[in-house]
């Protein structure tokens, strides 16, 4: 196996069983994971999903927790339609884990929520409000979260996507400064979620979404997570969703190459719009889109920032990067 794709696709899955079109039932989906966690490719393999409401259904599956390296969880906050609603919901969630983690002890690792932003906080003339919003997250993180978390923010894709996007953008670079996280250390950095995919054939946002909402993140030194509509490694029509899904290594390489070379937003674009997978190769220490390169070094400092994917299969991505010649 080429370097530079280890370097890509590390840890680069968060499995979504419990989700669809997957949607399996809890044990089922933890005894999955708890077996991907012993499979070679497990190389590839990150966090279990999990909404933070039901992190105490586990309990009756805990002798799954037993073995191995603790489990690591990613979770799902409540959100909420307004700023208090979602701050509440966000509290419950943090006593929720608290809970989880006090019954599994050292055997579970929580260090990832993701959360849906209020419609209405989002759009220029709201930035104030947003900012307010998530430095209280990050006070609420810090007083009463695990003692390392990382906050995912996932906005609405609306007409105005372009300015709330931006919002987001904005919001996270005035509070992920060193000089507001002084003292508030157990609350990462926190990052911008896009949802790639879903039911509809109008979740799936165009090429030219991703690559901005891949554009702030690297302008405001913010981490990047996708989740739903990654299963396969090339961007391509899926006839049973009715839709062009995006590819991994499509959303991934654009964010990759992107900081590795400074690519602009309509080059980003042009990546991850790319159906052809003969464009994306792994010469022993170099990726390659089409002319463009990022050597091994450039991709793991790339991918700091490109944290990871939510997907409700494991085995889709791996038995199409087998397909590809790309896995041994």
């Amino acid at each position: 196996m080429a370097p530079s794709l280890r370097a890509l696709l590390a840890g680069i899955v968060d499995y979504a069983g419990l989700f669809p079109p997957a949607q399996l039932p809890l044990d089922a989906a933890l005894r999955h994971y708890a077996r991907y966690r012993t499979e070679p490719e497990a190389w590839m393999l990150a966090r279990f999903v999990i909404p933070a409401a039901k992190l105490h259904e586990i309990e009756p599956h805990a002798e799954i927790l037993a073995s191995g390296a603790p489990f690591a969880f990613s979770v799902l906050a409540r959100g909420g339609a307004d700023a208090d609603a979602w701050i509440d919901g966000l509290a419950d969630d943090l006593e929720a884990v608290a809970a989880f983690r006090a019954r599994h002890d050292d055997r579970v690792v929580v260090d990832v929520l993701e959360a849906k932003l209020p419609d209405a906080l989002l759009g220029p003339d709201r930035l104030d409000e947003l900012c307010d919003l998530l430095t209280h997250a990050v006070d609420l993180i810090n007083e009463d979260g695990p003692p390392s978390l990382a906050p995912f923010y996932e906005p609405a894709r609306r007409e105005s996507w372009r300015e709330d996007f931006a919002a987001l953008g904005g919001a996270l670079a005035a509070t992920n400064t060193a000089e507001l996280r002084r003292g508030r250390e157990r609350c990462r950095v926190g990052g911008f979620k896009l949802r790639c995919g879903g039911a509809d054939p109008a979740a799936y946002p165009s090429p030219e979404q991703v690559a901005f909402a891949l554009l702030i993140c690297r302008e405001t030194n913010s981490p990047f997570k996708a989740t739903a509509g990654l299963h396969h490694p090339v961007r391509h029509f899926n006839a049973a969703a009715n839709a062009t899904m995006h590819g991994f290594l499509n959303v991934f390489g654009a964010g990759v190459l992107g900081q590795a070379l400074k690519l602009n937003e309509a080059e980003m674009a042009a990546v991850v719009a790319d159906e052809d997978p003969a464009r994306f190769s792994f010469d022993g220490e170099l990726f390659r889109w089409r002319e463009r390169a990022a050597t091994r070094a450039q991709v793991e400092a790339a991918r700091s920032l490109c944290v990871s994917f939510g997907s409700c299969s494991f085995d889709e991505p791996r038995d199409d990067l087998k397909k590809l010649n790309l896995l041994d």
